[in-house]
């Protein structure tokens, strides 16, 4: 009786083949979600930060607002709600928040609802009208 090992092989190549693939998957499929993440973290942070430098020459909280809303809008939608500008008379804070959600599932487990708040906050000074004895 003759016996064929190699053609008892081709199953089990398939299923550790499989086993390898689905790992090496989930592995770059969690690279790209938090590349994402990071990616969008660094948006809304840079966002906030261009809204603060116009909060110097402009103390208006629309404006405000809308340059951080048109900064982001290149990776995440943002409310008006998600905006949050306070100032008084010498300084002013622009706090940003936004819930991200992961798209992978594994990924996600591991946050609360499968999503994490990413926040940036900045601090400006108002300046002062400049002096103009003129008129």
């Amino acid at each position: 009786m003759v016996v064929n090992k190699l053609g008892n092989c081709k199953g089990a190549f398939i299923v550790e083949f499989l086993a390898v693939i689905l790992i090496f998957l989930i592995f770059v499929f969690g690279i790209i979600d938090f590349g994402w993440y990071f990616y969008c973290q660094h948006t809304v942070e840079l966002a906030t930060r261009e809204g603060a430098r116009l909060g110097v020459a402009r103390n208006e909280e629309d404006v405000i607002k809308q340059v951080i809303k048109d900064k982001a809008s290149i990776a995440v939608t943002l409310v008006d709600s998600d905006i949050i500008v306070s100032a008084t008379d010498t300084n002013g804070t622009v706090t940003t928040e936004y819930t991200h959600y992961f798209l992978t599932p594994i990924i996600g487990a591991f946050f609360t609802d499968s999503s994490c708040k990413i926040q940036a906050e900045a601090t400006y000074i108002i300046e002062p009208e400049p002096y103009n004895p003129g008129g």
